[in-house]
């Protein structure tokens, strides 16, 4: 019973991979995530077929970096049906810098010092990307920024895709350092962005096929969707 139980703490097939020591395989697909970080004015797509490791790349990601030598900040949010572009940004300014708290005073009738605003609080009840970009402009200066957006797939709302795309452009054509990583359920990019001529020259394109042998074969390997 002792080794089943830390055998299901190893592999667990119904959520993604967030250890690099337990991602196997997929190292073509590590290369250009890395090589758009890398470069400013880049952003990646990712897609494939549901249960190929799309989710387990993304939540990788951080962990290669900080491999590399880097210091990064690397939130990934889950979209859904309910979300606008502005509740979307909302959630991922969240993550990206928690709501602060007040901080005690020091000394006697010293009153508690508070700390900033919370980024997502500096958006407007309607967002647009330009104020996506503002907001994300100064951020530059600290650790490497990826922001990614899981299961971009669920959003119905073809405006929400039309923002986003806007928003890549806004950060590619400011030189802003901060990567947008989109990941959903797609035969092409197309399904999950529609048009995006715009920013074609800025968009990686990541496809997630099914592994090969020799990747399966590769130790420790227990990807998940």
């Amino acid at each position: 019973m002792r080794l089943a139980y830390e055998a299901s703490q190893v592999f667990t097939p119904a959520i993604p991979i967030d250890q690099t020591d337990l991602f196997a395989g997929r190292k073509e697909q590590v290369i250009q995530i890395v090589d758009a970080v890398g470069q400013r004015g880049q952003h990646a797509v990712v897609y494939g077929e549901r249960g190929v490791g799309k989710t387990s790349l993304a939540k990788t990601l951080s962990s290669v970096l900080r491999g590399l030598g880097k210091s990064v900040a690397a939130p990934i949010v889950t979209c859904d049906g309910t979300d606008s572009f502005t509740t979307l940004w909302r959630k991922m300014l969240s993550e990206l810098y928690p709501p602060s708290k007040e901080v005690p005073g020091t000394g006697f009738a010293v009153p508690p010092a508070q700390q900033a605003a919370p980024l997502a609080e500096q958006l407007p009840e309607t967002a647009t990307p330009d104020d996506v970009r503002r907001i994300l402009a100064p951020l530059g200066h600290g650790p490497i920024v990826v922001l990614i957006f899981d299961e971009f797939d669920r959003l119905r709302d073809s405006a929400i895709r039309r923002l986003m795309a806007e928003t890549i452009k806004a950060l590619s054509d400011h030189a802003v350092r901060a990567t947008i990583i989109l990941v959903g359920v797609a035969e092409n990019i197309d399904e999950l962005l529609g048009e995006h001529e715009s920013i074609s020259r800025n968009i990686v394109q990541i496809q997630m096929p099914r592994m090969r042998l020799t990747e399966l074969e590769e130790r420790g390997n227990v990807i998940s969707a």
